[in-house]
């Protein structure tokens, strides 16, 4: 075998041992405009990609929608909450954890058994804001047994 061959399968080795727990996909649907954001992890608290922004109007008729999906071949990750939630920011793209002192739009929690490869939960809710300012859109991992949580989160801007 050639060093070429080696060091390929070697890499595909580590990029395989790396491959998270969770693939997450999160989107805040307005009338004129969407935004999508997908997996990412905590440490750090606010992950390593931008939170991408959408625009809406007091008002609005809005559709929050996710899926969490297992994509662990090993076994059954037990007892994961699921946890989602809209909230009140200082202002869009903030890398402060929200302010709690503040009530959410929407919240909730989905206790869940995730079988390998195939466990999956999603929501879709429809709502509107009737206060203007910036929002957090997050839908998180918790409890899921690892060194990390799992994440997707976007910011919502409401005019």
């Amino acid at each position: 075998m050639n060093r070429f061959a080696f060091l390929g399968i070697a890499l595909l080795l580590a990029a395989t041992a790396r491959a998270e727990h969770f693939v997450i996909e999160l989107t805040i649907q307005a009338p004129q405009e969407e935004a999508t954001a997908h997996s990412d992890t905590d440490p750090p608290p606010q992950g390593h990609n931008p939170r991408p922004i959408c625009h809406a109007k007091v008002g609005d008729d809005l559709t929050l929608q996710f899926f969490v999906t297992s994509n662990f071949p090993h076994n059954v990750l037990k007892g994961v909450n699921v946890r989602y939630y809209i909230a009140p920011e200082k202002e869009a793209g903030n890398k402060s954890p929200p302010e709690t002192d503040k009530a959410s739009v929407t919240e909730g929690t989905f206790l869940m058994d995730f079988k390998p490869e195939t466990g999956r939960v999603g929501l879709r809710q429809r709502l509107h804001i009737d206060k203007k300012g910036a929002y957090i859109v997050r839908v998180e991992s918790e409890h899921s047994d690892n060194d990390h949580e799992h994440f997707a989160a976007l910011d919502l801007v409401i005019e």
